[in-house]
């Protein structure tokens, strides 16, 4: 590679591959939230003690987390049209990448929960606390800051993995990148400028997510 040409090359294709990071940047807006709020439902029968919605939590836990997010992705984008439903390739990489991420998170919510210790539950039960009460003043917030770090450091995985819709015809930051390869053949060069767009867009969003933490741990200390 002729890094004294790098600098005229990158001017020249960065419009381009920042086109495709607001393709990204807009999946990852609308899958983040919709993991979230899936993993938070399948969050509540296990909490509650539900066996028959539990078990159907933990088997979808199971598929969900030991399968390809790619084959996964396959499916939905090649496999509802055979069932008449014909989704374009943005909804189905949103949904798919949800889906997955929605699984992670529902372990880490969980697993916060259960982190509160018993005495919590007996010390409200003690003054005359209602169960949701509890759960609501006293457990919730101290699970809330024992997950928000995992919890931060999936959804910026769920970013990075954003990058799979390319593979079902989605023009995010990856797929431009090999569009502008097949023009160019400077695969090299490209896929620098790729990586440190995503870096970029990862580290601001972790730096977010530790403010937001920081805060959030002062609010409630």
């Amino acid at each position: 590679m002729d890094w004294s040409q790098f600098g005229n090359f990158a001017v020249r294709y960065l419009p381009q591959l920042w086109n495709g990071m607001l393709v990204t940047i807009a999946v990852a807006a609308l899958a983040a939230p919709t993991a979230l709020a899936i993993g938070v439902l399948l969050t509540v029968p296990r909490v509650a003690g539900w066996r028959l919605p539990s078990a159907l939590v933990r088997a979808y836990v199971e598929v969900m987390r030991n399968t390809p997010l790619l084959v996964q992705m396959y499916l939905l984008f090649f496999g509802l049209p055979l069932v008449g439903i014909f989704w374009g390739e943005i909804t189905c990489g949103v949904l798919a990448v949800a889906l997955q991420h929605a699984a992670f998170l529902s372990e880490l919510l969980r697993s916060g929960i259960a982190a509160v210790g018993a005495k919590q539950w007996e010390a409200g039960q003690a003054i005359g606390m209602r169960r949701w009460a509890i759960f609501r003043q006293i457990v919730l917030p101290q699970a809330a800051i024992k997950v928000m770090a995992p919890v931060s450091n999936q959804l910026i995985v769920l970013v990075k993995d954003t990058s799979l819709v390319s593979a079902i015809g989605v023009l995010d930051l990856t797929l431009s990148g090999k569009v502008i390869i097949e023009r160019s053949g400077a695969s090299f060069e490209v896929f620098i400028l790729v990586a440190a767009l995503y870096l970029i867009l990862t580290s601001v969003i972790g730096a977010g997510f530790r403010v937001s933490e920081m805060r959030f741990s002062r609010r409630l200390g």
